[in-house]
């Protein structure tokens, strides 16, 4: 996957395919009976990978042109699953297969002129970034009682958002609260692929929730790919809080809405299951950013363009230690006390998101201009909050004394005395 970088308040994207889910049919003589392969989870619930596959799912199926089998509910039950519409068994004609998880009632399946057509229709993105879903499908075509097991690999319909953040400059302290993305759709219409969904798509995990330049791998978009309606602007904001996170002038990256770990047996026991409760599952979109300009200074004003808010506090470090109480703050909420608490800044940013791939930004403090005061009172002109002191000098020429040449005699003579 290639990188993708630019620099709006120092701000760095990175793209990564996320992985896509594995999940077996197996036939039992005719019986259509359900077997997936059971590992330890380790994700978050809501978002899915071949170590915490889902626990239900839904399947449709198509055949000799008729609907064969309409939104069965597939449950697991221990290492087996469970057909809670009633056991299937296998028909003398070949079977199309199409499955999803988390469609809710957003799915829809309709059979017109001997063609399945699995859609789902304006799926809306939770408003709570916390109650999002991973929105999976798989198809399968073409299967009989007599070929090998029913494969179904499932892809994720959405794109993953998450955050981390480095600070370059060892002159600033850094504590962030909180990310908002704004002006984004939250509503669309997905239609399933006709041709199988067969390649599972590989992907590298990173510890701690940082993600370092790497190998990102690479999607190609063919027709086992289902498709969005086109989408290019959008008013939703969804926002993630989380305790202050600390960003020293140190370099170093810090993760801000996840922690991963390697999926292996041996660290099992150290993985955290919410360590994906503030990632962003969103909608694929093409927007355009949000322009700061005298006729739009406030990016909410007129929801025109897409634009992050981050809600951090920021200082000047005068020594190699921080101390808050002295250090002057640049950006922040002053309180009662005197101390300072966060206050959001907002960062214009286009987005360019695809499914079933993850986009990781890199809030870079210390390079570009430090964004834009999102609610400047009165409206002027949009400034940066970050100024970086710069310095022009000149060098005054050294001056002769009054009277030009000094004349100086020889020490211990008359001459020397000086008059």
């Amino acid at each position: 996957m290639k990188k993708l970088l630019f620099t709006a308040f120092g701000l760095c994207i990175l793209a990564a395919c996320s992985q896509d889910e594995v999940m077996e049919v197996n036939r039992n003589g005719d019986e259509i009976t359900f077997d997936v392969v059971t590992n330890a989870a380790t994700r978050a619930e809501n978002v899915y990978c071949n170590l915490n596959q889902p626990t239900e799912f839904y399947v449709s199926a198509i055949s000799d042109g008729k609907t064969y089998i309409d939104k069965d509910h597939i449950v697991a039950s221990g290492s087996s699953w469970t057909n809670e519409s009633g056991t299937r068994y296998w028909p003398e004609t070949t079977t199309d297969f199409y499955a999803h998880v988390n469609g809710g009632s957003s799915y829809a399946w309709s059979v017109a002129e001997g063609k399945a057509t699995a859609q789902f229709k304006d799926f809306t993105v939770n408003d709570v970034v916390a109650s999002q879903v991973d929105l999976l499908y798989a198809v399968k075509t073409n299967q009989t009682k007599v070929t090998a097991p029913v494969k179904l690999n499932f892809r994720h319909a959405l794109s993953q958002i998450v955050f981390q953040a480095k600070n370059t400059n060892a002159n600033l302290y850094v504590e962030i609260a909180g990310v908002k993305v704004a002006n984004v759709g939250n509503k669309n219409t997905f239609t399933f692929p006709s041709a199988n969904t067969d390649n599972n798509i590989a992907h590298e995990d990173y510890e701690d929730g940082v993600y370092e330049d790497g190998d990102w791998g690479s999607i190609t978009y063919d027709d086992s790919w289902g498709t969005w309606a086109s989408l290019t602007s959008g008013t939703s904001a969804y926002e993630v809080d989380f305790a202050n996170v600390p960003v020293k002038g140190d370099d170093k990256l810090v993760s801000l809405t996840t922690t991963i770990h390697k999926e292996d047996e041996e660290n099992a026991e150290k993985l955290e299951p919410e360590s994906y409760a503030n990632a962003m599952l969103l909608l694929p979109q093409n927007t355009t950013q949000w322009v700061p300009s005298t006729t739009s200074p406030q990016p909410n004003k007129n929801n025109t363009g897409s634009y992050f808010l981050v809600d951090c506090v920021i200082y000047n470090v005068a020594s190699t230690d921080v101390d808050k109480e002295e250090d002057v703050c640049l950006w922040g909420k002053e309180n009662e006390d005197g101390t300072w608490s966060t206050k959001e800044l907002a960062i214009p940013v286009a987005f360019n998101w695809e499914q079933g791939k993850k986009y990781v930004y890199t809030f870079v403090f210390g390079k570009g201009n430090g964004g834009y005061d999102p609610d400047p009172d009165p409206d002027p002109d949009p400034d940066p909050v970050l100024v970086p002191i710069e310095f022009e000098i000149t060098v005054d020429e050294f001056v002769p004394v009054d009277g030009g040449d000094i004349e100086s005699g020889i020490p211990g003579t008359d001459a020397g005395a000086g008059e």
